[in-house]
């Protein structure tokens, strides 16, 4: 019993992390969950995401009962982290709302917790404490939680100081386990949100080099485990991000993205960035925005303290501490990126439709003044506790949910709608709002002269016979993405999917007399074939390194 009284004392940063967490999300011990802009998207997903993974649908791709159970390829898109993550509460019993509100809590957690680790053998707990509360009293991260419920943002701040907590432990001791938790870690962020992860690869690949010039003298052999765990986390999610890419010319997303010029309208003000109030509305042209997009007053003065801290040092001993102008470097960027100053530089970039909100990077400027947070506590650990505190009780103070609502799990599992903003992820031939008018089964006979046996009907594969006097043409309830394939007693058939009265679904002709169909959803395009394999090989690789050490230590 001592012994254990003397651990949790040995670690009481970590408790104080674990209570802040709760308290700052006291409203999830309630039943239900709150009303924001995406939550009951991202439960329909969830719920979808679950069916096809007991339906050993894998990877997951297609979610059965989205658009109006038409079926919809959501997951070949959009990111899995967060519902990976959330599959362990739902095998043990949860219901859908608490285990998405778990999955936002061990987020949260996880995020104060690495900050404290990442900090706290460099320099001190307290400092490591400091940074850690400041981070979890970030006002943006709070509104992503509370008001947009943005599950993929909200997971990325949890995942993002574990990576560079990794990053520098594989830097500082570039031994095995080192290597497999942050090539494992760079994995599922890049799974985590698509576009938090490709503005984050610049900002890790400037951790792992200031932290690595930073030890030693650089050079490329010292760098070679940071480059191999980058690569090797490309190889293991090919998968995902091979057809993500060359498969989306099979939706309306780069019809929409090439109309839309909406990240414009969306570039807070210096005003904003510093207060604005709390609000459960939606972010509008101009300055009249219903929700905060704040950085926060208090996190704004610890950043600009630092920043003229850091400036001080500099001009004193002509030294710079690449740690501290890692996150200096961050703050200033990110701050010209969120102001509407920087357009010109945002219409030179590729592929910015796919932003839609400038106010997204609200999430580096958060990153960085919790790591500001920690040169301040190292000058002067009274004033950066006191910062500490205020921002704790402000951030308290104003957040909340704008609502709340309890629903039973039937509800998600028979969500009728896509999930997506102006159906991104439609397949281009198929067409909405004809299909949803017509009164269709799960299998249907366009000439009526067949009678059917359901045999299964699972998210990648349905089975069912046929019994037909003639020749005739079959429409399944299932909207066509390529990769569905037909067979009819065993042998390929072809599917047509552009009949204009069934716009998008798939259809095909088969011959009088008795038959089993079998129609599945495969990894048989180039794009998933290519995935696949490279995401095979790179897992056989990582293992085959792990093994034999090549320029890793197997000592920590």
């Amino acid at each position: 019993m001592k012994k254990l009284f003397k651990k949790i004392l040995a670690n009481w940063p970590i408790w104080v992390i674990l209570i802040v967490s709760l308290f700052l999300l006291r409203w999830f011990f309630k039943p239900g969950f709150p009303e924001t802009h995406d939550g009951q998207l991202y439960l329909a997903r969830y719920a979808n995401f679950y069916l096809a993974f007991r339906d050993r649908h894998f990877p997951v791709r297609w979610a059965p009962n989205l658009n109006y159970k038409f079926g919809y390829p959501i997951f070949h898109f959009n990111y899995y982290t967060p519902f990976i993550l959330g599959l362990p509460p739902i095998f043990l019993g949860a219901d859908l709302e608490t285990g998405l509100k778990l999955v936002i809590l061990f987020s949260f957690f996880i995020g104060g917790l690495f900050w404290y680790l990442l900090f706290r053998k460099k320099f001190s707990p307290q400092v490591g404490l400091i940074s850690a509360l400041v981070y979890l009293a970030a006002p943006y991260q709070l509104t992503d939680i509370l008001v947009r419920g943005s599950i993929g943002e909200i997971v990325a701040f949890g995942v993002f100081p574990f990576v560079l907590w990794a990053l520098d432990r594989l830097i500082s001791h570039p031994h095995r386990l080192n290597f497999f938790i942050a090539t494992l870690g760079i994995a599922f962020f890049s799974l985590t949100h698509n576009i938090i992860f490709f503005f984050s690869i610049p900002v890790l690949l400037l951790f792992s080099l200031l932290v690595a010039r930073h030890r030693q003298k650089l050079t490329f052999n010292q760098f070679l485990p940071v480059i191999a765990s980058f690569v090797l986390a490309a190889g293991l999610t090919l998968f995902f991000w091979a057809p993500a890419l060359l498969e989306k010319k099979y939706t309306n997303i780069d019809q929409l993205s090439q109309m839309s010029r909406e990240y414009l309208d969306h570039f807070p003000t210096l005003k904003q960035l510093v207060y604005s109030p709390w609000g459960f509305g939606y972010s509008y042209l101009g300055p009249d925005d219903q929700m905060s997009l704040q950085l926060g007053p208090i996190h704004w003065l610890i950043a600009l303290l630092s920043l003229a801290l850091l400036l001080y040092d500099y001009l004193k001993t002509k030294k710079l501490n690449f740690y501290w102008l890692f996150f200096a470097l961050i703050f200033v960027a990110s701050i010209f990126f969120l102001l509407p100053v920087s357009i010109p530089v945002w219409q030179a970039l590729p592929l910015v439709n796919y932003v839609q909100f400038p106010w997204r990077l609200l999430t580096f400027a958060t990153l960085a003044s919790a790591g500001l947070a920690a040169f301040l506590a190292q000058k002067s650990l009274k004033l950066a506790w006191l910062l500490t505190l205020i921002s704790l009780v402000y951030i308290s103070l104003i957040a909340k949910p704008g609502g709340w609502f309890d629903r039973d799990d039937h509800f998600y599992f028979e969500f009728p709608f896509n999930t997506s903003i102006m159906g991104a992820n439609t397949p281009i031939w198929y067409n909405e709002n004809h299909n949803i008018a017509l009164d269709l089964a799960h299998i249907n006979d366009l000439n009526n002269v067949s009678s059917f046996n359901e045999i299964s009907w699972k998210t990648q594969e349905h089975v069912y016979d046929i019994d037909t006097l003639y020749d005739t043409q079959v429409l399944e309830r299932t909207a066509y993405f390529p990769g569905w394939e037909v067979t009819v007693d065993g042998q390929p058939v072809t599917i047509d999917y552009q009949k204009p009265d069934y716009p998008g679904l798939i259809t095909f002709a088969i011959p009088a007399g008795q038959h089993r169909i079998v129609s599945r959803f495969t990894e048989h395009t180039p794009a998933r074939r290519l995935g696949d394999s490279i995401s095979l090989a790179s897992l056989a690789l990582l293992f085959i390194w792990l093994k034999s050490g090549w320029w890793l230590s197997q000592k920590s």
